[in-house]
């Protein structure tokens, strides 16, 4: 019987250890460690995300038309040890000849920034913006993410889903002030499958 309960035990263990491996794939990275930074685990997961794999060409051209192109996407010196900040901008210029005026009048810009959490502290940072700090003129949106709300005095769409912050614009011109909430909802539409 003693025999019996070792060869269960040894069983469980191995199909255990098989069933790691084939959730955590081939990440080693020769050091004997293994990344598991892209594996989801509850509400305290981990996903690095850049901006411009949300915001990909296939997604700005089905927006703002074929003719989108990619604009500046440094996000300047805002990472730290705790969040990882990514930015993808692409703009259509409707206009192309005549004043400078009209050109920009013309332009319709889509921007990503994401706030994406290296750690759970900077998940727990991400999520002070949808709860306490939440400005005061915010309009609660649902069907995105986590939470989301609509920033009028900004013009943005900012979306919690897996402790990262994706901040979302859309408009004409050159005020992203005059954006509406269903201005920027055509694309967070349109890139919501890519937030993780």
């Amino acid at each position: 019987m003693n025999k019996l309960v070792i060869g269960v035990i040894a069983g469980v263990v191995v199909v255990g250890g098989i069933g790691t491996a084939l959730v955590l794939g081939n990440k080693d990275d020769g050091s004997g460690k293994v990344d598991v930074s892209n594996i989801k685990t509850g509400s305290d997961a981990i996903v690095n995300v850049d901006a411009c794999d949300v915001l990909n060409d296939a997604v700005a051209k089905k927006v703002l038309g074929d003719g989108a192109e990619k604009g500046d996407t440094s996000a300047g010196t805002a990472s730290s040890d705790d969040v990882s900040v990514t930015n993808c901008v692409y703009t259509y210029k409707a206009v192309t000849t005549g004043s400078v005026k009209d050109q920009l009048a013309s332009t319709d810009h889509a921007g990503l920034l994401v706030r994406s959490a290296k750690t759970k502290a900077g998940a727990d940072s991400n999520k002070t913006p949808f709860t306490s700090a939440k400005p005061g003129a915010a309009q609660d949106v649902s069907g995105y993410g986590e939470k989301a709300y609509f920033n009028p005095t900004m013009g943005q769409l900012n979306v919690l889903k897996g402790g990262n912050w994706y901040i979302i614009s859309r408009y004409k011109g050159t005020s992203s002030t005059k954006a509406t909430l269903d201005d920027v909802k055509q694309l967070a539409d349109a890139l919501k499958d890519n937030l993780k």
